[in-house]
């Protein structure tokens, strides 16, 4: 493994971890809108699937920090021991920041899905309060 490796991938982290965040802090607004008033019983219910999203993110988050972290370490520690086979310990590393950065994705996939069903519950309640 080439030391510069895992670090070539950090810029692409850093461009989830800023949209995650983006996220996140949009997220936040919408609740903290939601839960500034006195709310009806569905706008509870909103907020409460909001508030649950908002942990899906935190945790994707967390997990592309981690990764980051690990792709760091991985790189210096490759430097320093100029290690060269495949179960070497920075490419363990290198392995485990992978397998977050899957986990990190796979959170932010269920976070869109789930995302798409409070809009068409929202949409729902929309269309049967007009009638």
């Amino acid at each position: 493994m080439n030391w510069y490796l895992p670090i070539t991938i950090i810029p692409g982290l850093g461009m989830l971890i800023l949209s995650t965040v983006t996220q996140m802090l949009n997220l936040s607004s919408e609740i903290n809108e939601l839960i500034s008033k006195k709310c009806s019983v569905f706008q509870h219910k909103i907020s409460e699937l909001k508030i649950r999203q908002l942990g899906l993110l935190t945790r994707a988050n967390a997990l592309l920090y981690l990764a980051t972290g690990s792709y760091v370490l991985s790189g210096i520690l490759g430097f320093v021991f100029k290690a060269d086979h495949t179960f070497s310990f920075p490419s363990i590393i290198l392995y485990l920041g992978t397998i977050l950065v899957f986990i990190a994705l796979s959170l932010l996939i269920i976070y869109a899905f789930r995302a798409v069903r409070i809009r068409k519950y929202q949409f729902e309640n929309n269309k049967m309060e007009k009638h």
